[in-house]
C-alpha cells in the first residue's frame, strides 16, 4: 500500500505516491509561480486529473501550500549535508552560504523568495510559512556562528543572533539579485567578505 507522507496508509491503497505528485506540483509552482501555474499545469506535471489532485490535496492553495512547506524542508536538509563535524565551525559557515548560493545561477531563483515577492503581501497564510522557515533559518545561522565564536573562530563581542539576521538579510537579497541583475561570483565574494568582517 502506498503511504502518505506522514507514513501512514490512508484509506483504499493509491496508484500513485504522494511525495512524486507533491514534488511534481512543486516543480510547476516553482517554474512558473502561483498566479500563472494554471490547473492544466498541474494535472500536466503530476498525471492527476483535477479530481484527484484536490481530493489528496486540496484546492490550488492548499497544494501551493503544501508544495512551499516541501521546498524549505528539502532546502533546509540540503543546506544542512554539507555540514561536517572534521572541519570548523567558520568552514562549516562558509560552506552553508556556497551551498545556499549554488542555486542563484538558475532560472527559477528561489521559491522563497518568489512567494515572499508574490504572495507573501497579501496572503497572511503564506507568509506565517516563509516566516517560520525564515526563523528556523536564522536559528540555524546563529547556532553555527555561536559555535565559530566559541572556537575563538569570530570575535567574542559579537552576537550570534544578530549576525545571523544580517546574514539571513543579506542571502535574501542576493537571492533576488541573482535572478537576473548579478552573478553568482560578486554576490558569494561579497557575502564572504561579510563573514570575515566578524573574525
Amino acid at each position: 500500500m502506498v503511504k502518505t507522507l506522514t507514513g501512514r496508509p490512508v484509506g483504499r491503497p493509491r496508484e500513485f505516491d504522494e511525495e512524486q505528485v507533491l514534488v511534481a506540483a512543486m516543480e510547476a509552482f516553482w517554474r512558473k509561480g502561483y498566479e500563472a501555474t494554471s490547473l492544466v499545469n498541474l494535472t500536466d506535471a503530476t498525471g492527476l486529473n483535477k479530481a484527484s489532485l484536490y481530493r489528496v490535496f486540496g484546492d490550488k492553495h492548499q497544494l501551493f501550500k503544501s508544495a512551499l512547506q516541501h521546498y524549505g524542508q528539502m532546502e533546509f536538509q540540503k543546506v544542512a549535508s554539507v555540514i561536517r563535524n572534521d572541519v570548523s565551525p567558520l568552514e562549516n559557515l562558509h560552506a552553508v552560504v556556497d551551498k545556499i548560493t549554488s542555486d542563484f545561477a538558475s532560472d527559477k531563483g528561489c521559491m522563497m523568495i518568489n512567494s515572499l515577492v508574490e504572495l507573501a503581501p497579501h496572503d497572511p497564510e503564506v507568509k506565517a510559512i516563509l516566516k517560520d522557515f525564515g526563523d528556523m533559518r536564522v536559528t540555524a545561522l546563529a547556532d553555527m556562528i555561536g559555535q565559530a565564536r566559541a572556537a575563538g573562530e569570530i570575535r567574542a563581542e559579537l552576537e550570534p543572533e544578530q549576525l545571523a539576521v544580517s546574514l539571513m538579510i543579506a542571502l535574501a537579497g542576493s537571492a533576488a539579485m541573482g535572478k537576473g541583475f548579478m552573478s553568482r561570483e560578486p554576490i558569494v565574494e561579497n557575502l564572504e567578505k561579510l563573514i570575515e568582517s566578524w573574525t
